[in-house]
């Protein structure tokens, strides 16, 4: 058993499909789910319920995650960004917030959110106080090693 059963987890992905399969990787980890496929359902939830970890599909449609990431930021619920770009992908003022490759993958997903589950991804000094990377999210840049260890 991971430290990840029992965790109530927001997952905010617009493509149905997608959504179904991290839903499922999330599950499949002891996770309880809950889904936003839009960005103002995803507000709506964020301010009227409690999660313990949120995976934000940066791309929604027309519309970016970034509120909810800042509103899980204010309330100090870790989370991570989920995108095929990679952080080349994430605005500036996001590029210290983790990052999961997409397409979605099982040990990538619970080795990052164990790590933010856990406290060993830990705010950097100064700016937004967001996790710092680790060396799994190495894989976006073309590598095809997973990798856990810490970037330093």
């Amino acid at each position: 058993m991971t430290s990840l059963v029992g965790r109530r987890v927001l997952l905010v992905e617009d493509e149905s499909l997608v959504a179904m399969l991290a839903e499922d990787m999330l599950l499949d980890l002891g996770c309880e789910v809950t889904v936003a496929m839009r960005l103002d359902k995803a507000l709506g939830l964020v301010r009227s319920e409690t999660f313990d970890l949120a995976v934000l599909d940066v791309n929604l449609g027309d519309a970016r995650s970034y509120p909810v990431a800042d509103l899980l930021h204010e309330r100090g619920t870790p989370f991570l960004f989920a995108t095929g770009y990679g952080r080349k992908g994430l605005d500036r003022t996001y590029q210290d917030v983790p990052v999961l490759q997409k397409p979605y993958q099982a040990e990538p997903m619970e080795h990052l959110l164990v790590r933010l589950v856990t406290g060993e991804m830990t705010p950097r000094e100064g700016g937004r106080n967001l996790p710092s990377p680790c060396r799994c999210q190495d894989m976006q840049a073309g590598g095809s090693l997973f990798r856990a260890d810490q970037v330093r």
